[in-house]
């Protein structure tokens, strides 16, 4: 019996065969695909990534930007050093107007200028002379300053001012 199950229902792996049929099917030879000849081509020139116009702009505006905080930087060092130095100035000026001022003080002589002044025919107030004032009110004076420009004026002057300040550190 298990040669004529062998002879009646042949199979060939997954291929399912027509049982009824006796023919039994030549297994073909496997073909093997044809090999397609390799062409070496030159490999196609990169595309140069394009720059787009806008990101020109921006980096521009962002060296530009750059540029002036730096050039405020350098412009408050150089104030905050002239600053100083000045300081320096002042202290040294007054303590040689402390020394001028004693030098001179002590350098009046009031018995001789009431002599001179009785000489230019001088003499002291009497009493019926002297008078008293009483001032009320702060002791003190304020002067203001007016700036009657637009704001426009005064934000081309800005821009412009910066503007001189980049070239002039630059030059």
């Amino acid at each position: 019996m298990p040669d004529t199950y062998k002879r009646t229902y042949n199979f060939n792996g997954s291929a399912a065969y027509d049982i009824r049929s006796n023919a039994v099917p030549k297994p073909q030879p496997a073909k093997l695909p044809e090999e397609k000849p390799v062409h070496h081509a030159k490999p196609a020139p990169k595309a140069r990534p394009a720059i787009a116009p806008l990101a020109v702009v921006g980096i521009l505006a962002a060296a530009i930007l750059l540029l002036m905080v730096i050039h405020s930087y350098v412009q408050l060092y150089e104030a905050t050093d002239r600053a100083g130095e000045l300081s320096k100035q002042l202290v040294a000026t007054q303590s040689e107007t402390a020394k001028l001022r004693s030098t001179y003080e002590s350098r009046i002589d009031l018995a001789a200028i009431e002599a001179r002044a009785r000489e230019l025919g001088m003499t002291q107030p009497s009493l019926r002379q002297t008078v008293y004032l009483n001032i009320a009110g702060a002791d003190r004076a304020e002067v203001l300053q007016v700036d009657d420009r637009s704001y426009v004026e005064k934000a081309w002057d800005a821009v412009s001012g910066s503007f001189r300040g980049v070239v002039e550190y630059f030059r």
